[in-house]
Formats: C-alpha cells, structure tokens, sequence
C-alpha cells in the first residue's frame, strides 16, 4: 500500500528538482498537487497554489479507490516521463488536452 505522506514527500523532491515535471502527471495532476497540499505549501514549492482547472479533473477517471488513484497517477507520471517527450498529455480516450496550471507560471 502507497503511503500519501511519503509520495507526497517524494512529489516534492521531484517537483523542486524541476517543476516543469509537473505536467507528466497529466490528468492526475491537481490530484497530486492536492495531496501534497496537505502536508506542505507555496513556502516548499511555489506550484502549491490554489489555482485548479476543472476541465482537466473532470478528464481523471472516476470511481477509484485512493490506493488505485494514487497507483495510476504513478503509472502516468512513469509513462509520460518514458515516452511522452515533451506532447500534450493524453486523457483515458486517448483525447489530448493542455495541462498549464497558472501556478506554474512557467
């Protein structure tokens, strides 16, 4: 079993390393951002903001458990840092969507 405190403590190393990485979750990433909100804030990770887009949480498959969540938001972060190499993220239909949280400000 996942534990959220010590993922969302390995999203942060991960994130200050190189907050561009944010966008690998794909669908998953407001999920991940609030997670981590959790257990930390803007002062650890300036992307920690309150901005969420709706439109992209609305394309995160429903009806998951948190232990299923949290492995699919894994598997997605694993597939696009694998494969992706800099495109537009994917939902579950295959549809491509832009992921730019103003948080970011990138």
């Amino acid at each position: 079993m996942i534990d959220p405190k010590q993922l969302a403590a390995s999203m942060l190393q991960l994130l200050q390393a190189d907050p561009r990485r944010y966008k690998l979750f794909g669908v998953y990433w407001y999920f991940i951002k609030a997670l981590m909100k959790r257990y930390y804030t803007q002062d650890n990770l300036y992307l920690l903001g309150d901005y969420v887009d709706k439109t992209v949480i609305e394309r995160m498959p429903q009806e998951q458990s948190l232990e299923e969540t949290l492995d699919a938001a894994i598997a997605e972060y694993q597939h696009n840092f694998a494969y992706s190499l800099g495109r537009d993220p994917t939902d579950a239909d295959g549809e491509a969507f832009t992921l730019a949280d103003q948080d970011a400000d990138l």
